[in-house]
């Protein structure tokens, strides 16, 4: 099997910008929850409130759809 000479490049670089996306959707659902005190998501979840989980998981899908057009463009694609 033969791979392209840039295979070992993109490896790396997918690992890279899969990090940083992943620190970027944690820091913005950190951002979330301090940007509205009044709501503890995490004791709301535990509650087993679905409503709750539904618009945090919401959220997270949000912003991972932002970071996604973000490192495309930073690639170029």
């Amino acid at each position: 099997m033969h791979l392209p000479e840039h295979f070992p490049g993109d490896i790396v670089a997918t690992l890279a910008f899969g990090i940083i996306a992943i620190l970027l959707v944690v820091a913005g659902y950190k951002l979330f929850d301090w940007a509205l005190p009044k709501l503890d998501f995490d004791e709301e979840i535990k509650k087993g409130n679905v409503a709750m989980g539904m618009v945090v998981g919401a959220f997270i899908i949000g912003i991972c759809l932002v970071v996604a057009r973000v490192v495309a463009a930073v690639l170029g694609s």
